[in-house]
């Protein structure tokens, strides 16, 4: 059964048609195809990396990963995923230990915390730094800790995962069918500006208004927020509640 998204050839396809290079429908050959995926890679880069309509960066749900190891005892230093981007969260001990998340400390405090005293025991600090760069897989995240682990932990966290780059014609596009639109209008927008020397900039609009839109949907997905807030002399019948409503009023996120 297909699926409403669209994979890569689609996206290169439909830029290779805006750009007159072939019929709609049909993947450009040779150079032009070159272009055109140079083009979508270019797109999709810009698409995962926005600003909301406040001008401050979004991180996209769909971008955040779940990630759980085990601590070893002895070791203070753990490599992340090869698709480590940055971190979204505390790292927290398992639903067995009792102990507190840890706290966001620099390379630098961590080292100087070491320094003279190499203490064990459950993790109370934490840091990320780079450790190794490959002209392959690009630069490499580690994770230290202190104190030194004294025993094996569980600790869990969320993390911005760096998507790979599509490949395969049939390659499905990050985000699925909610962002695809925005997606593919990023792509042609690229297009508009690189290709076709913005002779328009209805795509460049059209990109920027779907992607505000998405970033819209996406912060309600993310909202910890339920319910209108008001203040104590806004809610004064039959006496003050506080600054929550009753639960059958509208949402706000």
């Amino acid at each position: 059964m297909a699926r409403m998204t669209l994979g890569y050839s689609d996206l290169y396809s439909e830029v290779s048609y805006f750009l007159g290079l072939t019929a709609r429908a049909t993947a450009p050959t040779g150079t032009d195809l070159a272009t055109c995926k140079a083009i979508v890679h270019r797109g999709i880069r810009q698409f995962l990396y926005p600003l909301d309509d406040k001008g401050q960066p979004h991180e996209w749900e769909f971008l955040k990963s779940f990630y759980s190891f085990t601590t070893v005892e002895g070791q203070w230093k753990y490599a992340l995923p090869i698709d480590f981007s940055e971190m979204t969260s505390t790292w927290h001990y398992g639903v067995s230990n009792a102990n507190p998340p840890l706290l966001k400390r620099s390379a630098e405090q961590i080292i100087a915390m070491r320094t003279g005293v190499d203490s064990d025991g459950p993790s109370e600090y934490f840091a990320i730094t780079p450790f190794r760069y490959s002209a392959v897989t690009g630069t490499m995240f580690e994770l230290w800790l202190y104190p030194t682990p004294s025993a094996g932990e569980t600790l869990s966290g969320f993390y911005i995962a760096d998507p790979v780059q599509l490949s395969a014609a049939t390659d499905l596009v990050i985000g699925g069918i909610r962002a695809i639109e925005a997606i593919l209008e990023s792509c042609l927008a690229v297009a508009e500006h690189q290709e076709d020397d913005m002779a328009s900039s209805h795509h460049t609009q059209k990109a920027a208004q779907l992607i505000q839109t998405l970033i819209k949907f996406d912060k309600v997905t993310k909202s910890d927020k339920i319910g209108n807030l008001y203040s104590d002399r806004d809610m004064m019948w039959p006496t003050p509640r506080g600054f929550f409503t009753f639960p059958d009023m509208d949402n706000v996120y």
